[in-house]
């Protein structure tokens, strides 16, 4: 993704990995057969030929604005015990080497924001040092859903999720509440009182509890962030289509509020694991939205 520019806050995409994964692993209940239908419209870029599986990115984003530094999710993470996940297991990526080429190191960052806490968005909040798990970034401020920690912390404490649940919530999660650099936030969040440019949570509920989104906006220039609300460009043809999460059907609909708030509008959306260049608009097309990649 090249740099984006709204207003006066530059976005930059920090890449961990590209990878595919099979339609029916990704979206509950949809076959194979069923997300071929749509390989004429998606093309090479979205679907792996042959194989029919689904193009994807992790990655995070790089925020700037005249006076803070943001990243919003932090993928995977390196050293991270996954096993469940054979991609997410033990990586070793140069996320923080590419995020020194941005030009940015972590002690720079002044707030990561986390859309939910899945372990594949909140990975690099930490690294393993001597054998310890410590803050990533250690002067920033991780802001957190009230609700969506209380939800997990619950959960787990009671044994309602699954128990590799857990793993990222104690490795990923608890270190930077035990440091005191967790701020538990609303779902609607705004920086009112910190940044004279418009940046704020946005309720995208559905996936989890209290999935966010972000939103942002300068000069009359916005985007939004939409984290896992949408996972691929094929949900804009079947928003029924999705994530297996806390509530299906609301999860459906925030993808049908998201096309109807930025199809054919200047609103940018920011994806969390479309193909690269991630970035992209909403537009009209035959039968059904498409999604238009910054770089077509």
């Amino acid at each position: 993704m090249k740099t984006q520019l709204f207003g006066d806050i530059r976005v930059d995409r920090i890449s961990e990995f590209d990878f595919v994964i099979a339609p029916d692993y990704l979206l509950e209940g949809v076959t194979k057969e069923e997300a071929a239908e749509h390989e004429h419209w998606l093309g090479p870029r979205n679907m792996e030929a042959g194989t029919l599986n689904l193009r994807m990115s992790m990655h995070a984003y790089l925020i700037r604005t005249r006076h803070h530094t943001i990243l919003f999710d932090t993928c995977c993470g390196n050293d991270k015990e996954r096993s469940y996940e054979s991609t997410w297991h033990r990586l070793q990526n140069p996320f923080l080497e590419r995020l020194a080429r941005a030009g940015v190191l972590p002690e720079q960052v002044d707030f990561v924001m986390c859309s939910h806490l899945h372990a594949d968005h909140i990975g690099w909040n930490t690294r393993l040092l001597n054998g310890e798990w410590v803050p990533t970034f250690p002067n920033a401020r991780y802001l957190i859903s009230k609700g969506e920690f209380e939800w997990w912390r619950d959960a787990i404490e009671t044994g309602t999720v699954k128990p590799y649940r857990k793993l990222a919530f104690t490795d990923s999660v608890l270190p930077v509440v035990d440091r005191g650099l967790a701020a538990f936030v609303e779902d609607d969040y705004a920086f009112e009182n910190e940044m004279p440019d418009e940046v704020r949570y946005m309720p995208l509920h559905g996936h989890t509890r209290h999935h966010c989104g972000l939103y942002l906006c300068s000069q009359s220039h916005d985007a939004i962030f939409s984290g896992d609300a949408i996972h691929h460009p094929i949900q804009l043809a079947r928003p029924d289509w999705v994530n297996a999460g806390y509530d299906n059907p609301a999860a459906s609909q925030v993808i049908r509020d998201l096309i109807a708030r930025c199809i054919d509008t200047p609103t940018k959306l920011m994806t969390a694991h479309f193909a690269a260049p991630t970035a992209g608009s909403v537009v009209s097309g035959p039968g059904h939205p498409r999604f238009r990649f910054d770089d077509d």
